[in-house]
């Protein structure tokens, strides 16, 4: 309660509206740096999307929505944006430093970005602005990057080339401003300690513990007044306690010292009573080794993709069946893949697949094949609702197919020799972009390669629009599915899993932030 004024405690008391509380979470390692240019570990991404806010951002549906930027304009020829900023945001710390939000720290943040000094991995994804991967390369001058500050509050941007997909980059963590005057007083700790790290978001850095030596590490993050005042921040704070030990996590969550957890694995029965958020980012199909003559041929495949009932699939762990490769969550530029593109449509007809069955292959083709094995990575701790694909198989077809569980090295090894006979494909993604899930059939070298997914994915920066980026990947999923290059079964989830009586937090898969912004409890 601290944080509130006095009358904030006051109305928080009669209303009961579950406003001013701490959060607690236990994560498994210390941040490394909260330096949103640089921060790449889950925990410090976790931590760092709770304090900066971007020129632009994604609301809780997924939407780009305005950050600092209060709107923004785009050229004609889609190569310059000028943003208006809103000049209420203000950076805080816990060292004695206050200063507002302008177009100059936007301006710093980026020529950090492309400085190869700084070490940032995300500099290449924002090659697109003019001048960036020279001054990266060192054969140009960070100076004479497309980032210019008009004014305070006016900010141009110029693309090298248009780039649909620009605006969905600014709401990304490595597009956080940084202020300079404040940079330079930290004398290289910039994101290494409580008191040298600033922040223009709902939260900032009050506390940070991080003895490599010792145990207890915690972080606290506490409500910043000053964004508090332009969107109200429910939440008084967040106490991150770094604990290792998967099974401390567990018990600390299920005897309620925490609000919230992470699982390593969704299905442990004792998360089964608790309120889960899932979010599907994966998908797994299976896809059949392209040199076996048998198996490879287009009418065979359409038989073994006509035998699966997939309102009959059996599910389990929250899996949901799938008739796509590019799962629910995929945004393309900011906007829901799905949205604009509805999954492939497969024909689904045990009947005529054993009719086909009967005169497609002969006795001693289906011999050849009888007792075949399906290769399941042993990540995959689903594996036995595989049996239910198999049923359908051996029902309709007589074909007996039986399943391998190896481990990933191994399984690696044997798809990349071809040294299977079917194979269960898991697709995922590290962040919101639909490309990430046609990149594994763009390339001639991967197991299964597809013209419209290279045509596609090698055209992700250059599209206009974003109607002609979904469009042409939704070809490139249809081009895979309609095929049977990739016979989807299921999306996956990812969870999280939190008390009964905390709501409002919102959950990021793909970098593993958990926003409390409007968290109540």
């Amino acid at each position: 309660m601290t944080a509130c004024s006095p009358l904030d405690k006051v109305i928080s008391i009669f209303k009961d509206d579950g406003s001013n509380y701490i959060f607690k979470i236990s994560i498994s390692d210390d941040p490394e740096n909260l330096d949103p240019q640089i921060a790449s570990d889950i925990s410090s991404v976790m931590i760092a999307k709770n304090m900066f806010v971007g020129l632009l951002r994604l609301d809780e549906n997924g939407r780009i929505s305005s950050g600092v930027a209060k709107d923004y304009t785009i050229s004609s020829d889609g190569l310059k944006y000028v943003f208006n900023l809103d000049d209420r945001y203000k950076w805080t710390t816990s060292a004695d430093f206050e200063a507002d939000v302008t177009a100059n720290d936007f301006v710093f943040a980026f020529k950090r970005l492309f400085n190869p000094e700084t070490g940032s991995e995300y500099a290449d994804e924002y090659f697109c602005i003019k001048g960036s991967k020279q001054a990266y390369e060192g054969t140009a001058s960070l100076d004479d990057i497309g980032v210019k500050a008009l004014d305070d509050y006016t900010l141009e941007i110029t693309l090298e080339y248009p780039n649909a997909r620009f605006l969905s980059l600014l709401t990304a963590l490595p597009a956080s401003p940084c202020n300079e005057e404040f940079f330079n007083l930290c004398r290289g700790k910039y994101g290494l300690e409580a008191d040298a790290i600033a922040s223009n978001g709902p939260f900032y850095v009050t506390y940070w513990l991080h003895d490599e030596y010792g145990k207890n590490n915690y972080v606290r993050i506490r409500r910043c007044s000053a964004y508090s005042e332009i969107s109200t921040v429910t939440a008084a704070g967040v106490n991150y306690l770094v604990e290792k030990d998967k099974s401390v996590r567990l018990s600390d969550f299920t005897g309620g010292s925490t609000n919230v957890y992470i699982p390593d694995d969704p299905s442990v029965s004792e998360l089964a009573e608790y309120n889960s958020i899932a979010v599907y980012t994966g998908s797994a199909g299976l896809i059949v080794n392209p040199s076996n003559e048998v198996f490879s041929r287009p009418e065979v495949l359409d038989i073994l993709s006509m035998c699966i009932s997939r309102s009959e699939l059996e599910t389990s762990a929250g899996f949901k069946s799938a008739y796509g490769v590019i799962p629910d969550a995929a945004f393309v530029g900011g906007t829901r893949y799905r949205g604009g593109a509805n999954e492939p449509e497969i024909e689904e007809n045990s009947m005529l697949a054993e009719y086909k069955w009967a005169f497609t292959l002969t006795d001693d083709e289906k011999l050849s094949i009888n007792g075949c094995t399906i290769m399941v990575p042993d990540s995959f701790l689903e594996y036995n609702l595989l049996s239910s694909v198999t049923d359908m198989w051996c029902d309709a077809l007589g074909l007996t197919v039986n399943i391998e569980v190896v481990n990933q090295s191994d399984y690696e090894r044997r798809l990349e020799n071809s040294d299977y006979d079917i194979c269960l494909m898991i697709v995922e993604s590290q962040t919101l972009d639909a490309y990430d899930y046609i990149f594994s059939f763009s390339s001639d070298e991967g197991a299964v390669f597809d013209e419209a997914c290279k045509k596609a994915y090698d055209s992700r920066d250059k599209y206009t629009t974003l109607t002609e980026a979904i469009y042409d990947i939704s070809l490139a999923e249809s081009s895979l599915v309609d095929n049977n290059k990739f016979i989807p079964l299921w999306y996956l989830p990812k969870f999280i899993y939190c008390d009964d009586e905390t709501s409002g937090i919102t959950y990021d898969p793909f970098t593993g932030a958990i926003m409390f912004e409007k968290a109540v409890h």
